[in-house]
């Protein structure tokens, strides 16, 4: 009986041991999931020697059994030979051994009732030696001495010492000598034959040691750190993350971490937290229960990867000092934006100054302010690696530090509204702890600019010219930042008296909408006013006589010739003409020209309502699928 081959990928093992403890049947089934593992070292030689030819080597070839301790050929001459088999090891190099195995199956055997197989470790050789240059023995690892299943027995022996020894002294080949024991191996009674096709193999039970990555260890969303003064954490200090790998991917499921923690003054009192790994290349990450930090005290911490046989080294050590308590809700004051409260108005385009104040309080470091309000500071667990990502105290947009622990500071802004506004302003200390908000209401006066239509409606496919003006009270406007449909910001000069023109092609079809925000010379930013347009899915009508007036009175007149230009609906590229009737009468087409446009003349023989009706049609003769029903009224007389 033999066994099937391990090598890694291998669905199960399956190997007929016989050695000093007997027949076992060992048998792994499904893929691999925990570690040790096992795996086959490529071999470097597989060979005999023979005494009756000392200076000649045998290497294993096809049909050729391997011959082990003494037979008589033919001639009545003794013949005594050893195998030697050689692997490579440096597959294996960095990781640890468990254990290691030889497997030979015997072809035959000159008296099955006697068995006697040794395997020693000699030092390492790159090809099959000879029986006089022999490499010299170091260590017998083991023996098979029973007499089951013979002469087709599977021998198994145990090499894993070897195989461990050799590694650590980081040597990359391995040699194995198989011989019948000394006090047999002249008896050709001991005699027999290994099999040529099974050859000499081997298997290593290895596990490839977790590592935790250093660089990304993270505490509250923070990188770790060794510096002093220690750094603050607040809210978040109880969030420890770190990052741990296994080499062998397959123990990624059963791969966990775990975080040792203790105050900065007793390393002796550390506790060992313990959090099962994400996904491979994500953090780990582990919530310390309440209690476990208190407040003003500093730690230390450090993590390790374990994959349920190992564990990793444990990494740097991580410090920081835990502030759990707000800094107090400052005070806001201006010197020319009044509150509410006052009844007076801030001034028409000038900047509003701010002061907040710590009022003394040494654990107030600055401040966050917002015109609409502050809402939640958040960490996002966007990282490389999935870890959670706070910014700095000072690092998101208005904020501002004090001049001075509990101190104060003053800020410059524009409003981002008229009328009733609210300024929102709290605390933040070094640990990135939030006080209480509070608010402070003034009465802000329209500053938007305004923003008109140069020669009438816009219409699609054609140009937009919009005229900037600056609202009333406001002087010294020098530029306008106008965001086109949500686009880039561009800017356009003010003239002299303040105004400004934006030219635009009208492109969407669905609308267009235009932001403006005018920039005076004393830094003021006004709010911004948005004006949009949007065009109706149906060709455009425009006539020099006949349209409607706001106030409704008729046009034109019996007689009067008009014309009527149609252009395209919106989104439409290939208009090649118009068919369009009055008042329901015969139906005419008028041919497109290049820019997609039409203009026909028509002159009234009557006074009165009409409603003229255009259809687009592309050059397939596909109408649009909505006219547009102009309609207006003739005058009875000429005006």
């Amino acid at each position: 009986m033999t066994g099937s081959w391990p090598h890694r990928g291998l669905a199960g093992l399956v190997a007929l041991t016989l050695g000093v403890t007997g027949l076992a049947v060992i048998t792994t089934g499904g893929a691999a999931a925990a570690a040790p593992h096992i795996e086959a070292p490529p071999s470097v030689q597989v060979g005999w020697t023979d005494s009756a030819t000392p200076a000649k080597a045998y290497n294993l070839a096809e049909q050729v059994n391997l011959p082990l301790g003494t037979r008589l050929d033919e001639n009545g001459v003794s013949h005594t030979s050893r195998v030697y088999a050689t692997f490579d090891l440096s597959q294996f190099e960095g990781r640890k051994i468990y254990g290691g195995k030889v497997f030979v199956t015997e072809f035959s055997a000159a008296d099955c009732t006697k068995r006697a197989v040794e395997i020693w470790r000699t030092k390492p050789v790159g090809t099959t030696p000879t029986w006089n240059r022999r490499p010299a023995p170091l260590t017998k690892l083991d023996e098979v001495l029973t007499p089951n299943f013979c002469p087709k027995g599977s021998l198994t022996f145990d090499v894993g010492a070897a195989v461990q020894d050799a590694m650590a002294h980081k040597q990359r080949r391995v040699t194995f000598e198989i011989r019948v024991p000394e006090q047999f191996e002249n008896d050709p009674a001991y005699g027999r034959t290994l099999s040529w096709s099974y050859g000499v193999r081997s298997s290593v039970d290895y596990n490839s040691l977790p590592t935790i990555d250093s660089s990304h260890l993270y505490n509250g969303g923070v990188p770790c750190t060794q510096l002093k003064p220690y750094p603050r954490r607040g809210g978040l200090a109880n969030v420890l993350q770190a990052l741990g790998a296994d080499p062998d991917e397959w123990d990624q499921p059963s791969l966990v971490t775990e975080y040792a923690v203790w105050p900065k003054n007793d390393a002796t009192a550390r506790t060992v937290f313990t959090a099962d790994s994400g996904m491979p290349g994500r953090v780990s990450t582990v919530n310390l229960p309440a209690g476990t930090l208190v407040d003003g005290k500093s730690y230390g911490w450090q993590a390790r990867a374990g994959d349920g046989t190992d564990f990793s080294t444990w990494s740097k050590k991580c410090f920081f000092t835990y502030d759990g308590t707000a800094p107090t809700t400052p005070t806001v004051s201006s010197a020319n934006y009044p509150p509410s409260s006052s009844g007076e108005s801030a001034p028409v385009g000038v900047p509003a100054t701010f002061t907040f104040s710590g009022n003394g309080n040494k654990d107030v470091a600055g401040f966050e302010y917002s015109w609409n309000g502050l809402g939640v500071p958040a960490c996002a667990g966007s990282g490389d690696a999935g870890q959670l990502e706070c910014p700095a105290p000072f690092s998101r947009p208005n904020s501002v530090r004090a001049d001075a622990p509990g101190g104060s500071a003053t800020v410059t802004l524009s409003p981002v509204g008229s009328g009733p506004q609210r300024l929102t302003v709290r605390s933040i200390d070094l640990a990135g702890n939030r006080s209480g908000s509070i608010e402070y209401m003034t009465f802000v006066p329209a500053s938007e600019p305004e923003v008109r239509v140069e020669g009438g409606q816009p219409e699609w496919g054609q140009d937009v010219l919009l005229k900037l003006v600056p609202a009333n009270g406001m002087t010294g406007v020098i530029e306008y930042e106008i965001t086109l449909d949500g686009g880039e910001p561009d800017t356009r000069q003010a003239e002299e008296d303040g105004t400004a023109y934006f030219l635009f092609t009208a492109n969407n079809p669905d609308g267009h909408r235009v932001s403006v925000r005018s920039h005076s010379a004393n830094g003021f930013v006004s709010p911004a006013v948005e004006w949009f347009t949007y065009f109706l899915p149906w060709p455009g009508v425009k006539s020099d006589v006949y349209y409607s007036p706001e106030d409704g009175h008729a046009v034109g007149g019996v007689g009067v010739p008009g014309t009527f230009t149609f252009s395209p609906p919106p989104g439409w590229t290939d208009v090649a003409g118009y068919r369009y009737s009055f008042n329901g009468g015969e139906v005419a087409e008028a041919p497109a020209g290049g820019d997609g446009r039409a203009t026909i003349s028509w002159t009234p023989t009557e006074a009165g309502y009409v409603t003229l009706i255009v259809h687009a049609v592309k050059a397939d003769g596909t109408w649009s699928d909505y006219p547009n029903w102009y309609s207006f009224e003739v005058a009875a007389t000429t005006p």
